[in-house]
């Protein structure tokens, strides 16, 4: 990493600082991920590798919106959808998918679901990038303990480009930070984690600087 943790401010206050970032975003409608073409692009790829006889049990992280859930579950899957900001679509989500999506107010690495629940799949889309270095084990190790063994596991990160080629942490709004990977980097930091690497996939960002890297894994 070009910022080490020791660099970072410290991990609570980073945990609000996202939280206040992303309620900004969301309340003045600035998310303009939620529409953004590469992250619709990285979910289809990913859902492209999903069992095709349906009905997995995908978990969401990072459900924003639901754009990516509406896909899986138009698809024949069920979805659970975590966030650290409830956003003002999840009440007509609720209304229009039922028992299909579940969605949870949370952060990944502090949420426990009901006993005996495994998921078949998960996709990360653009939240992994965002967590404080500290956070980066805890994150992964709790994102396989919830998937069964073989599941496949999408994380969609910013990488770096011609124009910029360093991996690292740059600044974003309201003291968010977003670390930007090079492909071997992030390949490394997956297989560090006890993750089996099936592939990656390049995807232009429809906004803002440099690529995105779907990186493919499984459990």
């Amino acid at each position: 990493m070009s910022k080490q943790a020791s660099d970072f401010m410290p991990q609570g206050d980073y945990r609000k600082a996202l939280d206040t970032s992303f309620v900004h975003r969301y309340s003045h409608g600035e998310d303009e991920w939620s529409w953004d073409i590469g992250m619709i692009q990285a979910a289809k790829a990913f859902l492209e590798r999903l069992d095709p006889q349906g009905d997995q049990h995908v978990l969401d992280i990072g459900v924003g919106r639901g754009r990516d859930a509406s896909t899986f579950i138009l698809a024949g899957h069920r979805v659970t959808g975590l966030d650290i900001v409830e956003n003002s679509s999840w009440p007509l989500l609720r209304k229009r998918w039922g028992d299909r999506l579940d969605l949870v107010n949370k952060a990944m690495q502090d949420w426990q679901p009901a006993p005996g629940t495994v998921f078949d799949a998960a996709l990360d889309n653009g939240c992994f990038h965002h967590q404080h270095p500290d956070e980066w084990g805890p994150y992964l190790a709790h994102v396989r303990r919830l998937l069964r063994p073989g599941a496949l596991v999408g994380l969609n990160v910013f990488g770096v480009d011609d124009a910029h080629p360093e991996a690292g942490w740059r600044e974003m709004d309201n003291q968010r930070q977003g670390y930007f990977f090079t492909d071997a980097g992030i390949r490394q930091t997956l297989e560090a984690h006890g993750f089996t690497w099936q592939g990656l996939e390049v995807i232009e960002r429809q906004h803002g600087e440099a690529r995105y890297l779907l990186a493919l894994v499984r459990t």
